[in-house]
């Protein structure tokens, strides 16, 4: 898949810190869907504050799932890979749809097919445009990653024209990206490892209901969260940002606790000039590049709820 091209040089995986960051997250998952459900019965309400923690997980657990797509969590290929599939599992989705649909961003970054915020005024009204974009934004998103499991076990011919449509369908600036998920993701050998992971998802998720028991909405509640943050983090680097620029994507300011936390994320526009770095060599790139911050991370992601904006070609600057 046609990705950027980096002009930095190569950097080390942090093996160390993507080791004790995964260890945290997968305990973190763990004491959700397991642990949680045991504790209330003996401590009650008292541990319902304790899910907040699960719910920012969600952020840190992304950002591993994304170094393991691009190759970055362990130095070995198929170490890598099977971490990441480990982590996406306990995210909710199979790590092949999770790539695809990474690498499809970053193949199509800056193209109107993949800018959810952008409509056509003269095919369609705003508001028409709105009831799509508002509720992706607000967790659409991350539910439809989870979607991607179950639909896997449709037959085949049911299975492809929804790949089709979920990866921009017939759209002319798509660069043929709906036969190419077709093609890869249809694979017998990719299919059956996704069918796999999402018969590994409904297990935990379906063990995790009958824990909880009465105290199923907590779960519910934590997994919305989880679906919030997921969803209204993704776009926000490109939010009313230029088309036509395969590495666009803004670079926020942040403390340095969070910028750990994050593993980085608010660098996102020097990610997609330099993809082939690991989240801990991007600030050093974003130095070399000699670019300043366009907001701050903690405020710029409620730039998007001003909602869709026209296609610049349609007569308006995102």
């Amino acid at each position: 898949m046609t990705r950027p091209v980096s002009a930095a040089a190569p950097a080390s995986v942090p093996v160390g810190a993507n080791v004790a960051a995964t260890a945290g997250v997968v305990a973190a998952s763990l004491y959700l869907f397991l642990a949680l459900p045991l504790l209330l019965p003996v401590a009650g309400a008292a541990l319902l504050l304790a899910a907040v923690p699960a719910v920012l997980a969600s952020v840190p657990h992304w950002g591993l799932i994304h170094e393991a797509i691009h190759g970055h969590l362990l130095p070995d290929r198929r170490s890598n890979d099977r971490l990441g599939r480990l982590l996406a599992v306990l995210f909710g989705a199979p790590y092949a749809c999770l790539r695809f649909g990474h690498l499809s961003h970053h193949a199509l970054n800056a193209r109107a097919p993949e800018r959810p915020e952008l409509y056509d005024p003269t095919t369609g009204s705003r508001l028409r445009a709105a009831l799509l974009y508002y509720p992706r934004l607000l967790g659409g998103l991350y539910l439809v990653e989870v979607a991607s499991g179950p639909l896997s076990l449709l037959a085949r011919p049911l299975l492809r024209p929804l790949v089709r449509r979920v990866f921009y369908g017939e759209a002319a600036d798509a660069g043929g990206m709906a036969e190419r998920a077709e093609r890869v993701l249809l694979e017998p050998r990719t299919l059956a490892g996704i069918r796999l992971e999402a018969l590994a998802v409904l297990a935990l998720l379906g063990g995790s209901v009958l824990l909880y028991g009465e105290h199923w909405p907590l779960l519910a509640a934590v997994l919305a969260g989880r679906a919030f943050l997921v969803s209204f983090l993704d776009n926000a680097p490109h939010y009313g940002g230029p088309l036509a620029d395969a590495g666009q994507g803004y670079d926020l300011a942040a403390p340095a606790p969070v910028r750990t936390f994050v593993l980085n994320a608010n660098l996102h526009g020097t990610h997609h000039r330099h993809p082939g770095l690991p989240w801990s060599a991007l600030p050093a790139a974003f130095e070399a590049d000699g670019r300043g911050f366009d907001g701050h991370y903690l405020r710029w992601p409620w730039r998007q709820l001003r909602g869709p904006l026209p296609l610049p070609s349609a007569g308006s600057r995102p």
